[in-house]
């Protein structure tokens, strides 16, 4: 297959951000990660190693790292591919250099405008996460590929020439992306689950098993998943995909079960646990942000409130 030539700059070396780094880089793509401290020196030094966490195996990539991002620096695309708490911090970065298009990957639950405040909006792009594990030292534990594609796209829902280049680019990866014509409801939808079911792991230290026997508990996931749900529609927000939608109609204790399930499974141990036990930080951000649609949307929201406000 013939590759694309672009030049991209994957901000961010935890696990995201080492999945899709190793895949542009062993596609042949001219793509450098920064990453900084200790961190910054376990890549160059060593490469990015990760480890499948359910067969074991390992593989190490030597990949371009740089620790700083230049006025300069110029970037046919740029990946951010951090936790939302740590995107404020960037945007003065951003907002300095001079590249096209900077796509925003991950949880965000108040939506991109406060991006477009520091960046030009016009650079900016949005898109989802493709892997979940944890880092563990300098070895990333994780499965870099999720079964389903990766909507990316723009804030405005267009589907333009840089849009589809830049998912060809990351196809040409073997990264399954796709674009999205709902980018800003698909990632609130996203992040309002993950804001609920991580405050709740959270509460039990990622003992997913424990957090399974408790029926009380994945009985309040379902119903503040159908409140944050009516919070959203109430705000003039849709509920994607359909899959999210439907838990309006599916019986709860059909939820449950399946909720039980998937916490009972290394699945679940993989990109839940894993995720939570190293983020509370952006359990915790996604939760404020949570916290402030519901006053802005002023409904009730019992089972919300319970989780976020406990005791």
């Amino acid at each position: 297959m013939n590759r694309p030539n672009a030049r991209i700059l994957v901000i961010g070396a935890g696990v995201n951000g080492s999945a899709v780094i190793t895949k542009l880089v062993g596609a042949g793509l001219d793509a450098k990660v920064l990453a900084r401290g200790k961190r910054h020196d376990e890549i160059k030094n060593e490469g990015i190693i990760i480890e499948d966490p359910f067969n074991h195996k390992r593989t190490i990539t030597k990949v371009p790292v740089v620790n700083c991002l230049e006025a300069d620096d110029i970037y046919e695309f740029i990946l951010v591919i951090v936790r939302k708490n740590q995107i404020a911090d960037l945007l003065p970065v951003l907002a300095q250099n001079k590249s096209p298009n900077i796509v925003f990957m991950g949880n965000n639950l108040s939506g991109p405008d406060e991006f477009a405040k520091v960046i030009d909006k016009k650079r900016i792009m949005l898109g989802t996460v493709v892997a979940g594990g944890k880092r563990d030292g300098d070895i990333i534990r994780a499965m870099v590929s999720t079964p389903m594609p990766s909507p990316f796209g723009e804030m405005d829902g267009s589907i333009t020439p840089r849009l589809k280049r830049l998912v060809k680019i990351l196809r040409s990866a073997g990264i399954k992306a796709t674009t999205s014509t709902n980018m800003i409801d698909l990632q609130m939808t996203h992040a309002v689950g993950v804001a609920i079911v991580g405050k709740l792991t959270m509460k039990y230290n990622c003992d997913l098993h424990a957090f399974a026997q408790s029926t009380r508990d994945l009985e309040l996931i379902v119903d503040a998943r159908r409140e944050a749900h009516q919070v959203l529609r109430a705000l003039g927000h849709k509920v994607v995909p359909f899959s999210e939608d439907a838990i309006r109609f599916i019986p709860r204790f059909l939820q449950v079960a399946g909720m039980r399930a998937l916490l009972n499974s290394k699945l679940g141990e993989v990109g839940l646990a894993y995720h939570v036990s190293q983020a509370p930080d952006e359990m915790n951000q996604l939760g404020n942000e949570l916290r402030a649609l519901v006053n802005q949307a002023s409904i009730a929201t019992p089972a919300i409130r319970k989780i976020l406000e406990p005791g």
